[in-house]
């Protein structure tokens, strides 16, 4: 097996060094077994013998690169070992042309369709990586306004519809005093339209006393409503949409082979909260990997997470994958990168044909 050195500091690590570490974390990855200095000299043309490659593996150790979990056994990366690994890549590992088809296919199936593309997205993620996707959606508040529309769908109530240019849309119900006509409804939503189009939804909340200062008092009074319940979506949804697939691909890893593990996994899981925080949190323009203990959630410091950001209309969402921390990051992040440039670009696209 041919191995191509990583761009490690040579003041930290010698050639052999970089070579055996390098071979110890790819062997792991790919086998889920602890590696030892005879599955090295087998698999690796190293041109050194088993007992060198040994004395090697103990610098390594010494240097807090790779553990022994087991007396008899061979050596696993530890946490400061991935970040090392991670941090010497060079080329990431590009996805096949295939594959690359495969998505581009599955996202124009629904490229007309927002929110639909924003969940196939976890999915697609799931699949290719046999990790667990995850998305989540750029705050919708900051959308700018496309259409809001006021439906009456029953006596003193109405179902406020606020769309943004992005595709995504948010109901609100309203509960009135006083009945309003359709004909009303209509002539009011398309005032509002006029002076409110192009705005975000933070934009408009400051800006309603301004822009329907001049109306009579029946429409003020509806449009006080409907400020009410805008101003509302600033506390409901601070942030976006959270999806996820592919738990069952977490799962059957060997890391959590034990039911306390698999019991932290689930948990996980259910709590949506956190994985929006620790998404929201590792936020950056490019690629971020949190790996194994970085993670400030103890729930998650078996895993680690790849993510990057995307953009709707100049609002930003987040997607990537989380999985155990012995996980092929190169193919992950090569992943998470195209899905994130083909995101952009399909929903560019969509934009392009909206009037503005």
């Amino acid at each position: 097996m041919e191995l191509c050195p990583g761009k490690l500091n040579k003041n930290e690590l010698t050639t052999r060094e970089r070579e055996i570490f390098q071979a110890i974390v790819d062997g792991f990855i790919h086998n889920a077994e602890p590696v030892g200095s005879r599955y090295l000299y087998k698999h690796y043309d190293l041109k050194i013998s088993p007992a060198t490659i040994r004395n090697v593996m103990a610098d390594l150790e010494d240097r807090g690169l790779i553990w022994q979990p087991h007396t008899s056994a061979g050596r696993v990366p530890t946490t400061h070992g991935y970040r090392t690994y991670v941090d010497s890549l060079g080329k990431s590992a590009e996805l096949t042309d295939e594959e690359q088809r495969s998505i581009i296919e599955k996202f124009e199936q629904f490229s007309q369709d927002i929110s639909q593309i924003i969940s196939k997205t976890a999915q697609i993620l799931s699949n290719i990586s046999n990790q667990l996707g995850v998305v989540l959606s750029p705050r919708f508040i900051r959308g700018r306004l496309q259409k809001i529309e006021l439906i009456p769908i029953a006596s003193q109530k109405l179902l406020l519809l606020l769309s943004v240019r992005s595709g995504l849309v948010k109901t609100v119900i309203i509960e009135i005093d006083t009945d309003f006509s359709k004909d009303f409804l209509i002539e009011l939503s398309q005032v509002i339209n006029e002076r409110v189009h192009g705005l975000s939804i933070e934009q408009l909340t400051d800006l309603f006393d301004e822009r329907f200062q001049d109306l009579d008092e029946k429409s003020k009074t509806l449009i006080g409503v409907i400020k009410e319940k805008t101003t509302g979506l600033l506390q409901l949804v601070p942030d976006g949409d959270f999806y996820f697939s592919g738990a069952k691909n977490v799962i059957i890893n060997p890391e959590f082979d034990s039911r306390e593990k698999i019991g932290k996994i689930l948990e996980l899981l259910d709590r949506r909260d956190i994985l929006v925080r620790v998404m929201s949190e590792h936020y950056q323009e490019g690629i971020s990997i949190v790996i194994g203990e970085e993670n400030s959630e103890e729930l998650m410091q078996n895993c680690s997470m790849i993510t990057t950001s995307f953009s709707i209309d100049g609002a930003i969402g987040t997607l990537g994958v989380i999985g155990p921390t012995r996980m092929q990051y190169a193919k992950i992040i090569s992943l998470v990168q195209f899905m994130s440039d083909t995101l952009n670009y399909l929903v560019s696209k969509k934009n392009k044909n909206l009037p503005a």
